[in-house]
């Protein structure tokens, strides 16, 4: 079963979906060929159209076991508001049976395997129809497109056959999009005119009649959202969320400052040095605001002093380091009221001891330079002692899952990442041993130190 990550900097910020289900395929991952983008153990983000072209992409998928080709055509924009593109879904002849790959509910008696319910949201969710789970990125300027409506129905293919999913959505102002199929990979095809849908062999007419037999489509998904990006320093004095409107730096207090002080230290410099190329990606300015807060040791008095003082502190700082002359500038501490994480422990209280520093760009937060991108410095950290088995990804690691009623034993590969527009994009291939009972992922892939936070470190 292959699932398909993408990934920013070394960090998981959209996923392919985690299905129920096992994999017992035996064929391993599929191999280059031509221009098409692989999957199944690799993702040739790279490959694939440029501007202007009518050449569909193809990628050779392993879905739940299962070989699919998924033919991608390039993206039409229908009209001012719209956008279409085909996905061609083609089951191999000599495909694994259902009984052989146990891929288990999403099927019937006839061998036919439901692909909607991997490539699609299910039916209770909008648009819910054909591949709707399938997303248009934009990886230079961090923006991705959400299918607003599609076609295709539930997608049933036996071995031998082919269906074509047609999805619309919004308006995609780019020359060319990444797109990323669910357990299949990625690849970039061009975005074209309506006059061009017919050397690009897609039909608007028939794509337009499947997609009316849906429910009304989800407008409200056409416009593109923000990737949103998280980066931690090594050493956790610094982590960086950027989203869609805003930048927020957060600072660890017992690295910025002294004990119990407004005192800089001087691993402040570094830390502050961060925040300094952050504004400079935004010359046009906007709204900057700088928020202290800290542990409840103190008491309130003390702590609400000590906040605002070191907010100040933080400021006088980066006044030295740039110009904030184009910044609306906010100071002001919270101290204790504002918790990270409610809790007493030593851990608790050293997170909520930070000075977070948000960035509002007048001009949104794609920096002005979209090849750059300000990171925490890793500073003297290292990285963490890992805390379960580590091999090269292309040989992975071979897991049991533990603590469940299956006996399941998966091995976990990732053959090759691409780097492309700032982002590092790789498709990882879970393969379950032949003869085991299954597999459950979320005990495997879960932190059980972190059950209730996210991959930003908050408590869910």
């Amino acid at each position: 079963m292959a699932l398909s990550a993408l990934v920013g900097i070394g960090l998981p910020v959209l996923a392919g979906c985690d299905l129920p289900g096992v994999s017992k395929d035996k064929g391993g991952s599929a191999s280059p060929s031509g221009s098409s983008a692989t999957a199944g153990g690799s993702a040739s983000a790279g490959a694939g159209a440029k501007a202007g072209s009518t050449d569909w992409q193809k990628l050779d998928a392993h879905i739940m076991g299962h070989n699919v080709t998924v033919e991608v055509s390039p993206v039409i924009r229908q009209d001012e508001k719209t956008s279409v593109i085909a996905l061609r879904l083609t089951r191999a002849k000599d495909d694994a049976s259902i009984d052989a790959v146990n891929a288990h509910p999403f099927s019937d008696n006839g061998n036919k395997v439901i692909f909607s319910s991997y490539l699609g949201a299910p039916s209770i969710y909008r648009p819910g129809a054909g591949a709707s789970l399938v997303k248009l990125l934009d990886l230079s300027s961090g923006r991705v497109w959400s299918a607003t409506d599609g076609s295709g129905g539930m997608l049933g293919l036996t071995p031998g056959e082919n269906i074509t999913s047609y999805l619309s959505f919004g308006k995609v102002d780019t020359d060319t999009v990444t797109v990323m199929v669910p357990m299949a990979g990625f690849t970039t095809v061009s975005v074209l005119e309506a006059d061009a849908a017919k050397k690009a062999k897609v039909n608007l007419s028939t794509a337009q009649t499947g997609i009316n037999k849906y429910p009304p489509a989800a407008t409200e998904l056409a416009d593109p959202v923000a990737i949103e990006r998280y980066t931690r320093a090594l050493d956790d004095s610094t982590s960086t969320q950027a989203g869609s409107k805003d930048i927020t730096v957060t600072l660890n207090s017992d690295v910025t400052f002294a004990s119990d002080s407004a005192d800089l230290t001087p691993a402040a410099d570094t830390q502050l040095q961060t925040v300094a190329s952050q504004l400079k990606q935004h010359p046009d300015g906007g709204t900057l605001t700088i928020v202290g807060h800290t542990d409840d040791i103190q008491d309130d008095a003390y702590n609400q002093t000590l906040s605002e003082k070191r907010a100040n502190a933080v400021k006088t700082k980066l006044q030295q380091l740039t110009k904030l002359d184009k910044w609306k500038t906010s100071v002001s501490g919270k101290g204790e009221s504002q918790p990270k994480i409610k809790d007493t422990t030593d851990e608790a209280r050293a997170a909520n001891r930070r000075v977070e520093i948000t960035l509002t760009p007048t001009g949104g937060t794609s920096p002005k330079d979209s090849g750059t991108t300000a990171t925490p410095s890793n500073g003297s950290g290292k990285l963490p002692d890992p805390q379960g088995p580590v091999a090269k990804g292309p040989e992975g690691v071979t897991l049991t899952s533990k603590g469940t009623s299956t006996s399941g034993e998966v091995t976990i590969t990732l053959d090759h990442v691409t780097r492309t527009g700032g982002y590092l994009l790789g498709t990882i291939t879970c393969t379950v041993k032949d003869g085991s009972t299954g597999a459950p992922l979320h005990p495997l892939l879960e932190d059980p130190q972190t059950v209730l936070a996210n991959q930003r470190d908050e408590d869910g």
